[in-house]
This record gives C-alpha cells, structure tokens and sequence, in this order.
C-alpha cells in the first residue's frame, strides 16, 4: 500500500478492529496465482464482484485493466474509494450489471452470519450475468462443494461440469500473509464462457 493517506490509515485500523465476518483478503502467492490463470491483456474490462479492500482489484488495474468493484462492507467501500475505483454495487447478490465483463477475478466469502456455501451462488451469479461472452471467471471456491451434499452444493458441481470448469487445488497456507491470515481448504475455478454466436 503506497502513498496511503491518512483517510485510508483510519478506516484500514477500523477495519483490523473489527473485521467484517466472512472478509479474508487475497494474499500476495493468491493473486500471482490467479492473474497467470486470468491472461489479462490491458484495455480488458475486468470486475471484482466481492472487492474487499481492493487488492486483488488494484493488481488487476496494474495488469492492464479497466476494473469495476462491488463490496458490501460500508467501510471497506469507503477504503475502495480512497483508492479511486469505480464502486458500481453494494451488495453483489442484488446488483445488476451494468455492462458484461471480459475478466472476473473473485475471492468470495464463503459464508455469511446466516449462509453458509454462498461463493457457490456467488459465483455462478457472475458467470451467468456478468461474464462477457468469450470471457474467463476465476475465483476461489470453498472445500464445501466437494464435501456437502445439499442441493447448492449439487447444482454448482454440475455447473462446474457444464462449464468445462477447471478446477485447481490451492495450498492450505495460500491465505497467509494477510491481515486476517487462516489456514482453509481452497480451490481455484476458471471458466471460459463459450462465445454466443
């Protein structure tokens, strides 16, 4: 975090006081990981549906793209607009695109205070309505679509299965690093949407 400013320092101390529930930011081996499987170009329209405090966001910018952010966390969108970036949603489960994206790079949360699987949703939410056709979706996805049998779980492994999804096993040490560091069982999903002719 360079040139931070002072606004910035203040609400960054208010958030390590109080981390919001499910907000376990990108670590740095994360976002090397998912920008190779990304291959973005600059000019790429990119979204990060699920922002945090923008860092795997601003790592997208500085491979070229241009990135749109949605965050639900009043505090960690004000942190988003310090850094200049363009908030076009509050809550992603509710927000309407406002174009389709050529790259959507995600680390969901993988549960609320009353959800739990909800990257499941999350997720298949922005292939079906956010992703630009040709488009490629990368996100990180919780073990609980591997070890749970409920009907979300179900519907999102055949999705991966429709989508030809390719699914890569993370390390368990992959969130280290972090302000909030955690030692979980991850994968890594990237979809390519075919082109719609």
């Amino acid at each position: 975090m360079e040139n931070i400013s002072l606004v910035e320092t203040i609400l960054y101390q208010k958030v390590k006081e109080t981390p919001p529930y499910s907000w376990f930011p990108s670590s740095p081996q994360l976002i090397e990981i998912m920008l190779k499987e990304a291959q973005i170009t600059p000019g790429l329209y990119g979204l990060e549906p699920t922002a945090g405090d923008g860092v795997l966001a601003e790592a997208m910018v500085q491979a070229g793209a241009i990135v749109d952010v949605i965050e639900i966390d009043f505090l960690l969108r004000q942190i988003l607009f310090q850094k200049g970036f363009n908030l076009v949603g509050c809550d992603f489960l509710t927000s309407q695109p406002q174009r389709q994206y050529n790259r959507i790079l995600m680390n969901p949360p993988f549960s609320t205070n009353k959800v739990r699987g909800i990257d499941l949703a999350m997720i298949q939410r922005a292939y079906h309505l956010f992703l630009a056709s040709s488009g490629r979706l990368v996100s990180v996805v919780s073990n609980s679509m591997n070890i749970k049998n409920d009907e979300r779980a179900q519907t999102f492994r055949g999705f991966l299965k429709q989508t030809k999804a390719n699914v890569i096993k993370l390390p368990l040490e992959i969130f280290w690093g972090t302000l909030r560091p955690v030692t979980v069982e991850t994968y890594l999903i990237v979809i390519d949407k075919a082109s719609e002719f």
